[in-house]
């Protein structure tokens, strides 16, 4: 019989209240953080074989679950909305068979992590009521490892697909994936699967079509093998899964970027393959009671460095690539690599990631492997509760050197602030310039914009839909080093975006993007470019 830790209870503080009449949700949102640190040989079918056991396991699990939840509807389920705020969910406004069974509780429950902030005060409280009392040492423990702030929501997952704010109140299927998602995490393994349905629609294109229709998978996980709590370490296997295919008759290599013949990818999910990629695999290791993790193996420095609580996802924010990472940042995947953080306070943390190798999205990473093609990117941050009173924010610098031929170097900046303890409002930006022989497809480029939570609700147009997402950015690039012709030196993108949660696992999202002066295409344009996709996110 597998032992659940129990909670000790915490008293609530005042909050916003947020009235969801239409479909009976009543939350409470604190955007606050905390005050104190936590404590504490083939590629192809190396992939298949993975993605088949993890399905089986997942088919498994679904059946064996105990799906009925908890005897009582009182309490709350603790989740995040699209910012990164803690969101409190009374229980007897989440549909019956999305509640947890009894055999988790809500005192086991936790939201899934939000790239790119610093846990809120509600997730730490509960987190740190769950380490307390654990036994010195576990394998494939329920409970998430013990780690710092900042390092928690880049190195681990929660329990919970159920995400708030929601149109429709359940979908089908829906309880059957919560069911197996807390019985995986009961053993360990926490993940996000999300899918992502996709068509595109551009003019000005300088090759290909002007629809385009995509599937992609995106399957990232962290199984904990082990915590030895009493020596202030844990480990665990990293992960992440993708798979991409056409949708028509479009072809399996075409995006928007190679078609508009642009730097930045209008499509920034999409890659020019289709089929199953591995960016990356391997141990992770927390040692001094959570303040440092190590990771070696293929790694996808992107899932570390260079994150952003308001646009660092193609899948409900921003989707130009501009926006979601740096392309002055190197940020290699699919190569063997080192990645090193360590938070020694509540507020600053560091990371450091080294790759080496050539290899690209699919290939095994000996291939066309090379000690004289090398990365070395470093960020340092700065992620305070309260920034001059207008709530959390982060601000981070990285510097970075890199090998491609010459040794060549740079530097960027990346910053996020919400603005204001209680506003809806968030401003982001990214600024870098790098050696044109080693960045990651521009050698100058500013990414820049505002996100708002909640807007139809804030404009008293529909006041039950506290989770959905509005955003406008703007982009500046110059093209790195490169064979093909460079028509325009300086691109420019508009883009705006609005993402509805339709039911608590799935979102609609629209993306409208006007590219002015495509680097590589010799109409100026503005090209138009529509997006419309649809998203289950487990």
């Amino acid at each position: 019989m597998r032992t659940v830790p129990v909670l000790a209870e915490k008293t609530m503080r005042r909050g916003e209240t947020l009235n969801i009449p239409q479909v009976g949700i009543q939350t409470r949102l604190r955007p606050g953080d905390a005050d104190t640190p936590i404590k504490g040989g083939n590629v192809e079918r190396g992939q298949s074989a993975l993605v088949a056991a993890l399905s089986l396991v997942a088919v498994a699990t679904a059946q064996a679950a105990d799906p009925s939840a908890a005897d009582s509807a009182q309490g709350e389920m603790l989740l995040y909305n699209h910012m990164g705020q803690a969101v409190k969910v009374p229980l007897d406004s989440v549909h019956p068979k999305l509640r947890p069974p009894s055999a988790v509780g809500l005192k086991y429950q936790t939201p899934n992590t939000h790239k790119g902030v610093r846990l809120p005060t509600e997730v730490l409280d509960k987190l740190e009521a769950i380490w307390e009392g654990l036994p010195k040492f576990e394998v494939f423990p329920a409970a998430p490892a013990r780690l710092m702030p900042y390092l928690y929501n880049n190195d681990d997952f929660g329990n919970t697909a159920v995400q708030p704010g929601a149109l429709i109140p359940y979908a089908p299927l829906e309880s059957e994936v919560q069911s197996a998602k807390y019985w995986l995490a009961g053993r360990g393994l926490r993940y996000q699967l999300e899918q992502t349905f996709t068509y595109a629609g551009m003019s000005d294109v300088v090759t290909g079509d002007g629809n385009l229709g995509n599937y992609n998978l995106y399957f990232p996980l962290k199984w904990t093998v082990f915590e030895a709590r009493g020596a202030g370490t844990a480990g665990w296997l990293s992960a992440e899964i993708q798979y991409q295919t056409a949708i028509g008759s479009s072809g399996l290599t075409q995006t928007a970027q190679t078609n508009l013949g642009t730097v930045t990818n209008p499509t920034g999910i999409w890659f020019a393959r289709s089929g199953f990629q591995l960016p990356e695999l391997a141990w992770q290791q927390s040692f001094d009671a959570g303040h440092i993790v190590a990771l070696a193996g293929v790694i996808d420095q992107s899932n570390y460095i260079d994150t952003n609580a308001y646009a660092n996802s193609g899948r409900g924010q921003f989707i130009n690539s501009a926006l979601i990472n740096s392309m002055v940042l190197p940020l290699p995947a699919y190569n063997y690599g080192l990645n090193v953080q360590w938070q020694p306070h509540k507020d600053w943390y560091t990371l450091l990631g080294y790759s080496v190798g050539n290899a690209g999205p699919g290939q095994n990473p000996d291939t066309n492997f090379s000690w004289a093609s090398w990365s070395l990117e470093w960020e340092i941050g700065y992620a305070p509760r309260d920034v001059l009173g207008l709530g959390p924010g982060v601000y981070r610098i990285q510097p970075f050197l890199a090998r491609n031929g010459p040794v060549q170097g740079g530097l960027c900046f990346n910053l996020q602030q919400q603005l204001g303890p209680n506003s809806p409002f968030g401003l982001f930006g990214r600024f870098g310039s790098g050696g044109s022989q080693v960045a990651g497809g521009a050698k100058a480029q500013v990414g820049t914009g505002v996100v708002m939570q909640a807007p139809l609700k804030y404009a008293g147009w529909v006041p039950q839909l506290n989770n959905d997402l509005l955003g406008i950015g703007f982009v500046w690039s110059q093209p790195s080093s490169t064979t093909n012709t460079v028509y325009h030196n300086d691109e420019y993108v508009l883009e705006t975006f609005y993402t509805l949660q339709l039911s608590p696992m799935s979102q609609l999202q629209s993306d409208l993007q006007l590219v002015w002066n495509p680097a590589f295409n010799p109409d100026p344009g503005p090209a138009v470019v529509f997006q419309f996709q649809f998203m289950v996110k487990w």
